[in-house]
């Protein structure tokens, strides 16, 4: 699939070009949140067409849940249905909160960054899109707004002909007492949003348009809002190591997790994915110690790089992290 194919399948403004020339689906590096990269070439995708498009031509196993992955004896790989499935190979790539992490290398810990992230989903009609956001973000497909040490963001996810999905951010560091910043939370706590979030943002003055328009907190009320936690997470060179010499590897985030904001997690573990499958196939899969040794440098940088952005997009270069 050439290039031209690949961005017209995918872009997030291809909807919204189709019949008005290329499909660019570009990333202006003044509309994203500072420290952002974007390199030529860079373009937003939509995330659910991209992994459809990877799912093309493979078996894939839906509704299974590992419970626990043992390796006393081989791999074995025990579900939540009651069935076990053997292996001389596994490979993780169950996210974040990897139970095959947790079951092998429990020490690997997830490490929560002091920020503060709220994320929100709102639908708004292609005509109120049009007079509401659209000569305002100039073909861009994220924009942002400092306030203090507050970043808004706003970025297009999805155009159909009928309507537009729009996603927005409210970050900022935490601060000292901060009933905002829950790092011990639950999963199930992110859709708990505290009554002093819908203070902080009524607390925004002089918003610009469309800025004032989304980050309307009785507005915001109504919508799908999630607590965001930023977690890191890097397991130690000897962890990953032995991990590899038991037939067992881990990729993605579950092993050099990184923030939502400032990372780049899903490039980096489809970055792997792919890496993973020409060393396998030069080296079969008895070389996965060689291929941690080649990665393990640059999942490191990856990891503390993420955090440092993360700091400089709040104004917190010398944060301790």
């Amino acid at each position: 699939m050439d290039e031209k194919v690949f961005r017209e399948k995918l872009a997030i403004d291809s909807m919204r070009r189709q019949g008005e020339g290329e499909v660019k689906g570009e990333v202006c590096e003044e509309a994203l949140a500072p420290a952002v990269d974007s390199d030529i070439g860079t373009f937003r995708c939509h995330r659910g067409r991209l992994e459809k498009l990877l799912q093309e031509g493979q078996d894939i196993r839906w509704e299974h849940t590992v419970q626990n992955v043992s390796t006393s004896n081989g791999i074995v790989v025990q579900l939540k249905d009651a069935k076990s499935l053997e292996a001389e190979v596994l490979i993780g790539t169950d996210g974040v909160h990897s139970q095959i992490r947790k079951s092998l290398a429990p020490e690997i810990e997830l490490k929560v960054l002091p920020c503060v992230v709220f994320n929100g989903k709102r639908q708004f009609s292609r005509s109120d899109y049009q007079e509401l956001f659209e000569s305002k973000l100039g073909g861009r497909t994220i924009v942002h707004e400092r306030h203090d040490d507050v970043i808004l963001e706003i970025s297009i996810n999805e155009y159909t002909p009928k309507h537009v999905d729009v996603s927005y951010t409210y970050s900022r560091p935490a601060r000292e007492d901060d009933p905002l910043h829950k790092p011990d939370r639950a999963i199930p706590g992110a859709t708990d949003i505290p009554e002093e979030f819908y203070s902080e943002v009524e607390g925004l003055k002089d918003l610009q348009q469309p800025f004032n328009i989304v980050f309307d907190a009785a507005k915001i009320r109504r919508d799908r809002v999630l607590h965001w936690l930023m977690r890191t997470s890097l397991g130690g060179p000897a962890d990953v190591d032995h991990l590899a010499k038991q037939g067992v590897l881990l990729v993605g985030d579950a092993v050099h997790a990184m923030p939502i904001l400032g990372g780049e997690g899903a490039n980096n573990a489809m970055k792997d994915g792919v890496d993973l499958a020409q060393h396998i196939l030069n080296h079969g899969t008895g070389g996965l110690q060689t291929f941690v040794e080649a990665r393990y440098g640059m999942w490191k940088k990856g990891v503390e790089d993420s955090e440092k952005r993360l700091a400089e997009m709040h104004g917190q270069a010398k944060a301790s992290l």
